[in-house]
């Protein structure tokens, strides 16, 4: 039977350790640049979809500032495990539940916001800002989302691609508000940014309700 020297077994660890450094590293770096992007971003469009009465880009400015908070409690937790590792499972599990809540209270109010404006009937404007934000967003927040997705592979943190998922949320979001836009002032389809907005909301629920059950059950 082959047997591993302990010398080998001990670099191997080493580079495993170094490895999950480098990641846990790159995964700091994406939360700050989601809490500093999502958090100006999220806080300018929650103001303006207060005056334009918009739910999806009302759902935008909320995700986004959700998705930073989250960002935040993330870098509390790899912070954590670079000085305490053998506390990971613990402090991804704490995580996992914070992200969890993000999503469903998202997924709430967007949908309360959509029902709310297909009864009432009511036509959202179209602003400049809304449009601009957005396409600015289709070009950050995919790229976010996805190298999020490739570092919580990595790092096995289901905390970290709930997080993943809410800034692709956002950058769904940005994508409909867009074309809601377009549509609105276009053939005046108004109804189309709530509609949107509603199977969003459904989908982060659904997402949201799985992230709790692997932090309940996993």
């Amino acid at each position: 039977m082959r047997t591993v020297s302990i010398p080998a077994r001990a670099a191997g660890h080493k580079a495993r350790a170094e490895e999950r450094a480098a990641l846990l590293g790159r995964a700091l770096r994406l939360c700050y640049l989601t809490i500093a992007w999502n958090g100006l971003v999220g806080a300018l469009a929650l103001v303006v979809s207060m005056l334009d009465e918009s739910p999806v880009l009302a759902g935008f400015a909320l995700n986004a500032l959700l998705d930073s908070s989250a960002s935040v409690v993330l870098t509390w937790r790899f912070v954590r495990e670079r000085g305490d590792p053998v506390a990971a499972e613990r402090l991804e599990r704490r995580a996992q539940a914070c992200v969890a809540t993000a999503m469903i209270l998202v997924a709430g109010y967007v949908g309360y916001r959509a029902v709310e404006v297909l009864v009432e009937g009511s036509h959202p404007e179209a602003s400049v800002f809304g449009a601009l934000v957005s396409a600015v967003s289709l070009v950050v927040l995919p790229w976010l989302g996805r190298a999020k997705l490739r570092v919580s592979a990595g790092l096995a943190s289901g905390a970290m691609r709930g997080d993943a998922i809410l800034t692709l949320a956002s950058a769904a979001l940005a994508a409909t508000t867009l074309a809601a836009l377009v549509l609105n002032a276009g053939v005046g389809w108004w109804w189309a940014d709530p509609a949107v907005a509603l199977l969003i909301a459904g989908g982060l629920a659904l997402e949201g309700v799985r992230v709790a059950l692997r932090h309940r059950f996993g």
